[in-house]
């Protein structure tokens, strides 16, 4: 191609048209160039930093992977998890709940048991002739939804503050008891 020396534009276009061929021309990427793979990637990252900062990078690495236990699972670059049972797991009444209990369920027994069939509780079938009274009584409308509440709260605001939950976790049975003078549960029945 010869330059036309009539139109200046094109003697400015032809070094550019040049130097972005000379800009397409293949280049190796950088792990291919070498035969065999750094040993340390974070001073691989850093090489064009100073020594130190990399330095300083690796102990702080190595420091947190030092802190964390051994039961402790990493989710993510910094994120962690432990690997044992959450409270929830371990006492199902602690269990954070948010439910709406349906129309059809129109006593605080039907109520109880509507809360109660995901938990692995049922409801003691000895109950006080004063607790089954009170859980044949009709469910409140403000009792209806619930939540976000623990599901040993929500058992205690349906029975009333007159009665304390009582749990018997080897059967998985779940009583209630009447509250004395001392705001304690007694039960003498």
């Amino acid at each position: 191609m010869k330059p036309n020396l009539c139109y200046p534009a094109s003697l400015m276009l032809l070094p550019t048209v040049l130097a972005l061929l000379a800009g397409c021309a293949y280049q190796p990427p950088q792990h291919a160039r070498s035969s065999k793979p750094d040993p340390n990637p974070i001073s691989a990252l850093d090489a064009n930093r100073s020594g130190s900062a990399t330095a300083q990078r690796l102990v702080i690495y190595q420091n947190s992977a030092k802190s964390r236990s051994a039961s402790s699972v990493q989710t993510g670059r910094y994120s962690a998890l432990s690997a044992g049972p959450t409270d929830p797991q371990r006492h199902p009444l602690h269990v954070i709940i948010e439910v709406t209990i349906p129309e059809e369920h129109s006593t605080v027994e039907q109520a109880l048991r509507y809360l109660l069939r995901r938990s692995g509780y049922s409801l003691d079938a000895a109950l006080r002739p004063d607790v089954v009274r009170l859980l044949a009584k009709p469910l409140p409308e403000v009792h209806r939804k619930l939540g976000p509440i623990t599901l040993q709260d929500a058992l205690t605001v349906l029975v009333t503050p007159y009665f304390v939950v009582c749990e018997d976790p080897i059967n998985r049975l779940i009583r209630f008891v009447p509250i004395n003078a001392a705001g304690e549960g007694r039960d003498d029945a």
